[in-house]
C-alpha cells in the first residue's frame, strides 16, 4: 500500500482561534482529516481535552493544559504543534516516555511581543488609558507623565523578543542593561550586563521580563526582589504569568514602591484577581503576539510542524 492509499491522520485543533479559511487550514485538510475544531472561543479545560483527543493522531494546540493524563486518555497521540512559543502548558517529561513529538512556532511572536512591551510602556509612561478613560467621563484635568528617553531599562532574558524590546528602547534612547546568565558574547557593546536579578532592578527605571518560566516554577519577581527595585520603578510581562508572585506586586503597588505596571500574562486566566483595583496599571488578556502577520505565520508553521512530524506529505 502506497502514501496515497493509506487513510488520513486525524488530527484536533485545540486552540481557541484558528483560521478556519486561511491556506494553513487548506494544506492541513490536504494531508490530514480535521475531526475537532474548537469553535467555543474559549480554553478547553483538562477533561474536556482527555475526550476531544482520544484516538487523534495529532494536535493544534494553543495554552490549553496537555497534561500526562490528557495523554494517556487520547492514546493514539503522536505529535502536539502548538501555535506560539511556551511549552510550560505541556507536560514534556509525559510526552518524551509516550515518545510524542513536541513542536512550537518560536520566529513568528518575536516582533509582534516586542511591539506589545514597547507600546505598554510609552501607555504607562504617558498615561494613555487613563487619559482615555477619564475624558470619556468629562474629566480633563492632566497627570503627570514621564519620557521615554534617558531611562535605564532593565531587560530580564534577552532572547528573540528580550533583544528585539532592547533595540527598539535603544532607538529610543533608552540606556540598555540585562540579566540572562545563559546568554552568549555577541550582544551589542552598548548594553550593560548585570551580575544578579538583584542588581538590575537597583539601577532600573523600566523593568521587563522576556524569560521563560523557572525551573522550579516559582515567580522571579517577589517580595525580596521587588524591595530591592528603585523607588518609581515601572515593570512590564509579556513573558509567564509564573514568573510573578501577584500578591507581592499588589503591595509593592499600594506602598507606592512600584509606580506603575503592565501585563499581558497572569498565574490564572482569564484574569480578575486584585491587579485590576489599581488604576496604574494596565492588563491586555494574553495578547502581545495576537497580530494578523504574526498569527498567520505561527499557523502555518504549526501546520508545516505537525505535516514534517507525522511525515504526511504527499
Amino acid at each position: 500500500m502506497n502514501r496515497k492509499d493509506q487513510a488520513k491522520p486525524k488530527i484536533a485543533i485545540t486552540i481557541r482561534s484558528f483560521d478556519l479559511d486561511g491556506s494553513a487550514m487548506q494544506r492541513l485538510r490536504e494531508h490530514c482529516d480535521v475531526v475537532y475544531v474548537n469553535t467555543t472561543g474559549g480554553r478547553l479545560s483538562e477533561k474536556d481535552l482527555g475526550k476531544i483527543l482520544a484516538g487523534a493522531d495529532g494536535v493544534i494546540a494553543g495554552t490549553e493544559k496537555i497534561t500526562g493524563p490528557v495523554m494517556e486518555q487520547a492514546g493514539t497521540l503522536r505529535v502536539i504543534s502548538r501555535v506560539g512559543v511556551g511549552l510550560d502548558s505541556i507536560d514534556l517529561e509525559a510526552a518524551k516516555q509516550r515518545g510524542i513529538v513536541v513542536k512550537n512556532t518560536p520566529e513568528a511572536p518575536a516582533v509582534p511581543v516586542a511591539e506589545h512591551t514597547v507600546a505598554l510602556i510609552f501607555a504607562l509612561l504617558k498615561n494613555i488609558p487613563l487619559y482615555n478613560a477619564r475624558m470619556r467621563s468629562g474629566d480633563f484635568s492632566v497627570l503627570p507623565a514621564s519620557t521615554l528617553q534617558g531611562k535605564t531599562v532593565g531587560i530580564v532574558g534577552i532572547g528573540r523578543i528580550g533583544s528585539g524590546v532592547g533595540r527598539l528602547l535603544e532607538c529610543a534612547g533608552c540606556r540598555i542593561r540585562f540579566y540572562d546568565p545563559f546568554v552568549k558574547p555577541g550582544f551589542p557593546a552598548s548594553w550593560e550586563r548585570a551580575a544578579t536579578p538583584e542588581e538590575l532592578v537597583a539601577g532600573a527605571d523600566i523593568l521587563t521580563i522576556h524569560t521563560g518560566p523557572l525551573p522550579s516554577g516559582k515567580p522571579l519577581i517577589e517580595e525580596k526582589l521587588l524591595s530591592r527595585a528603585k523607588k518609581g520603578i515601572i515593570i512590564i510581562n509579556t513573558a509567564r504569568g509564573s514568573l510573578f508572585d501577584e500578591a507581592a506586586l499588589c503591595a509593592a503597588l499600594e506602598s507606592g514602591r512600584i509606580a506603575g505596571a503592565a501585563l499581558d500574562v497572569f498565574s490564572v486566566e482569564p484574569y480578575t484577581g486584585g491587579l485590576l483595583r489599581f488604576p496604574q496599571v494596565i492588563v491586555t488578556p494574553h495578547v502581545a503576539s495576537n497580530t494578523r502577520e504574526a498569527r498567520l505565520q505561527m499557523e502555518e508553521e504549526a501546520v508545516s510542524n505537525l505535516i514534517e512530524a507525522l511525515d504526511v506529505k504527499r
